[in-house]
Parts: structure tokens; C-alpha cells; sequence
């Protein structure tokens, strides 16, 4: 009878610690959805003007101005891979190309 008791007195504080951990959690998400100030869990998000995935030949020719002018903006600096949205490997042989054209002066290395 003893035994019965302890059991049931722990019973009852477990289900009185469930509750008050509801009540709080409740508490919490209310005071955040009426709050004024409150702000997203993603704070450091940024957005990119991104383009579309590019279509990159196998091969890229260093003598094919036209195309490797796509991946320079105005100021003249190759753009990264983020922006353009090549892939890794393919962002390699871009800048490889465009630098072969640079020391070949198909290229500027500065913007006019």
C-alpha cells in the first residue's frame, strides 16, 4: 500500500511538470507572434541577383570574347560563381580562359 502511494505521487508531479512545460512553451510562442520587434531566426540572409544556371561548352575557348564577356561585369573583375551560377569546375576553366584572354589583350584587365 505503501509502494502504491510513492507511485502515485510521482504520477501526479510528472503529469503537473508536463503541464507547466506546456503552459510556458505556450507562453512563449504567443508572446513572440504579438510582439512588434520580433525578427526572423535568419537574420544574416542575403540576396543574390542570381542567374539562371549557365550552359557551359566543354571546351572553353580563351579566343571567344563574346562569351567570356557574359562572365565580366563593368568593372572588370571575373564574377564569381555564386552570381553567374556555374559550377565549380566550370568556374575554373572560365577564369582560366579569361585570364589566357587577358595576356593575349583580347581582354581588359581593369574597366576603361
Amino acid at each position: 500500500m505503501a509502494k502504491e502511494k510513492k507511485v502515485r505521487e510521482r504520477d501526479e508531479d510528472d503529469d503537473d511538470r508536463k503541464e507547466s512545460s506546456r503552459d510556458n512553451s505556450s507562453r512563449d510562442n504567443s508572446s513572440r507572434d504579438n510582439s512588434s520587434d520580433y525578427r526572423p531566426r535568419n537574420r544574416n540572409f542575403r540576396r543574390y541577383n542570381r542567374r539562371q544556371r549557365q550552359m557551359v561548352p566543354a571546351y572553353v575557348d580563351w579566343k571567344e570574347v563574346e562569351y567570356l564577356s557574359r562572365f565580366i561585369p563593368e568593372r572588370g573583375k571575373i564574377m564569381p560563381r555564386r552570381i553567374s551560377g556555374v559550377s565549380a569546375k566550370d568556374q575554373r576553366r572560365i577564369a582560366r580562359a579569361i585570364k589566357r584572354a587577358r595576356v593575349m589583350a583580347l581582354l581588359p584587365y581593369v574597366a576603361d
